[in-house]
């Protein structure tokens, strides 16, 4: 790889990949909750560009289902009737988060819980067990990190209940009510919940904590592995290629910056 430019090679293999995986599935729609996310990223990216007033050249999130050079064209052309609907609310808040105030991290989380909320709603309309599955867990661990950066950061109640979805695993008022009394209530909380091992780990580092959420979406997207029929097996092979990218970004980032062995070890993602 020319000039330790290893992202650019990455970015070249995980389009292989979905190219792949588009060749055979039988319809691409379901697949639409999974791939979603990256057009929120893109978003994302599209209106922070346009604040700083730089172009996002290489920055766009694939594969997508929305074309980002049309999305950044009706974003700068504030044609918001014209964006895709999942896009449409969040757009219009976050845009006016950074007009008025340039509070990025609360323009970030507007964006976010739109994403996990249509996330779930898009899988329940392809009625797929294991999609639902998939991005019901992706909406809790997100939940769950973005509480735990909160109370680091001493974030205020209103922008938690801006920024957390409702998600199945736990009820939303709850959650936030555990996590404005400090860490240990947190911790408890979620204890109670079918994520006892995330509360384990936060107990542990915060790097720990990070590689347990990925292991938690991994082991529930394996669990369709095996399934002979329907879409189950290639969203675990989906997500197979997206931890395996991680860890050589993990791999590669370490080395360049002369990390012992043992600490890459103990950041790799469960495969």
């Amino acid at each position: 790889i020319e000039g330790n430019d290893y992202g650019a090679a990455l970015h070249e293999k995980m389009k292989a990949e979905w190219e792949l995986i588009e060749s055979v599935l039988p319809d691409k729609s379901q697949f639409d909750s999974i791939i979603l996310r990256n057009d929120f990223k893109n978003l994302k990216v599209i209106l922070k560009s346009y604040f700083c007033e730089r172009e996002p050249d290489g920055l766009f999130s694939y594969p997508c289902l929305y074309d980002p050079e049309e999305l950044k064209l009706l974003v700068r052309e504030r044609k918001n009737d014209r964006l895709p609907e999942p896009l449409r609310h969040c757009d219009r808040s976050a845009f006016r988060i950074l007009s008025q105030t340039r509070f990025a991290q609360l323009a970030d989380s507007v964006i976010d819980r739109a994403s996990m909320e249509w996330c779930i709603k898009t899988a329940e309309k392809a009625d797929n067990a294991i999609m639902s599955e998939i991005a019901e867990t992706y909406a809790a661990l997100s939940d769950i990190k973005l509480l735990y950066r909160c109370i680091l950061a001493g974030k205020s109640r209103s922008f938690v209940e801006r920024a957390v979805a409702r998600c199945q695993a736990f009820d939303k008022k709850e959650i936030i009510d555990a996590s404005q009394k400090g860490m240990e209530e947190f911790i408890s909380f979620v204890s109670g919940t079918r994520y006892e091992k995330l509360a384990e780990a936060l107990k542990e580092s915060p790097a720990a904590f990070e590689k347990e959420c990925d292991n938690e979406l991994t082991r529930t997207v394996y669990r369709g592995k095996y399934e002979s029929f329907g879409i189950a097996a290639l969203a675990a092979y989906y997500f197979a290629v997206q931890t395996e990218i991680m860890n050589v970004r993990i791999i590669l980032s370490a080395k360049l910056n002369g990390l012992p062995e043992d600490r890459i070890r103990e950041r790799m993602r469960m495969l």
